[in-house]
């Protein structure tokens, strides 16, 4: 299958975008410096860096969100086409049916260790019990999908069918995601996890400002210019 080669990107708030990845940057490097000056706590600086993220991760949604979904619009992945469907109903009943029985599992298992549950009147406050978690299990088996349906155009738009900046992109978010998964599950300061952190976040932040593409800035310059033709 041929890729469509992407290395920019609209960026709607080119103001918003400088301040946010200008602030990210600034913490990568005193984090870095702290690791060897232990000027300030780390506690205390991961936490500051934590909410940094997270704006920076809103403001690369609102500068970049309108040219991401016109780029997945003019190739068609608005529909939902055949595959994404049936994505999105195996996921549906795949984790509908693993957490109907953990909560059969837990139910019963209440329903042993407790007398109450053999008393007279007990199968109305099981049925009840029972309906309630059946309901959870359709909302959270239906935000699975939705999120299975997201990685699989995640997977769809950085691997299969584009290439370029988009794609490299796509690799260090991915790389990051399980690097974190890898931190929640074992906590460590091991010097190779600090150096991949780095490399990632240097090799994403230097890949999203070079796809960034000011339009509006560029459409501004241009009509100055063709003003300031016209007076003379």
């Amino acid at each position: 299958m041929e890729r469509t080669k992407v290395d920019k990107l609209e960026c709607r708030n080119p103001a918003l975008f400088k301040v946010m990845w200008l602030s990210t940057v600034v913490w990568v490097i005193v984090a870095v410096a702290n690791y060897f000056g232990h000027w300030l706590l780390p506690n205390k600086l991961d936490g500051f860096g934590l909410s940094i993220l997270f704006l920076f991760g809103i403001s690369i949604l609102c500068c970049f969100g309108r040219g991401i979904m016109n780029l997945i619009s003019q190739h068609g992945m608005m529909a939902i086409d055949t595959l994404t469907r049936k994505v999105a109903l195996y996921a549906f009943m795949a984790s509908f049916a693993v957490l109907l029985v953990i909560s059969i599992w837990e139910l019963c298992g209440t329903m042993d260790n407790d007398s109450n549950f053999i008393r007279n009147g007990a199968v109305t406050s099981i049925s009840l019990e029972a309906v309630v978690s059946i309901i959870g299990d359709i909302i959270k088996a239906a935000i699975f999908s939705i999120v299975i349906v997201i990685f699989y155009w995640y997977v769809r738009i950085c691997f299969m069918m584009f290439s370029g900046r988009i794609r490299r992109i796509g690799v260090e978010i991915a790389l990051a995601l399980i690097l974190l998964a890898y931190l929640c599950g074992y906590a460590n300061n091991m010097v190779w996890v600090n150096i991949a952190i780095v490399l990632i976040a240097m090799a994403f932040l230097y890949d999203i400002w070079r796809i960034a593409d000011y339009q509006e800035e560029k459409y501004q310059m241009n009509w100055i210019k063709k003003l300031t033709e016209d007076d003379e």
